[in-house]
């Protein structure tokens, strides 16, 4: 699904061809099902400026999660998600913290390629 960022293979970033037949993709099948099984936690709604899915920023090019700090139910990550502080550039740790959250991280979505064989893929999470 190329949501882990060490699936992105662009000339630029490896030291060898990405397509030589000795340099294989490390995709971690289980990592990327777990991630598949989550997107029940992410609803989406269509909106007047096309579909809407929590944890996108207003452009869709930056993807925004927290990492609580005990169990949570499949409800409550679902409304954690759904905290507006969390697409603010800067998120209010203090108020954050106070609901269980104990980081929050931010990916950037990348285009690689031209149309009609692009790929999408993320850069590396960062701690905002």
């Amino acid at each position: 699904m190329r949501w882990d960022p060490a699936e992105d293979r662009r000339y630029a970033l490896l030291d060898r061809d990405p397509t030589a037949s000795g340099n294989k993709p490390r995709t971690m099948w289980m990592a990327n099902l777990l991630a598949y099984r989550a997107l029940a936690l992410f609803p989406s709604v269509p909106t007047a400026r096309g579909l809407r899915t929590t944890g996108w920023d207003d452009s869709g090019g930056a993807f925004t999660w927290p990492l609580w700090g005990s169990a949570a139910a499949p409800d409550t990550i679902r409304s954690l998600m759904l905290l507006g502080e969390l697409g603010a550039r800067v998120p209010d740790r203090t108020d954050l913290r106070a609901r269980g959250i104990v980081a929050v991280y931010r990916a950037s979505r990348i285009k690689v390629g031209s149309a009609p064989n692009f790929k999408i893929n993320f850069s590396p999470a960062r701690e905002i």
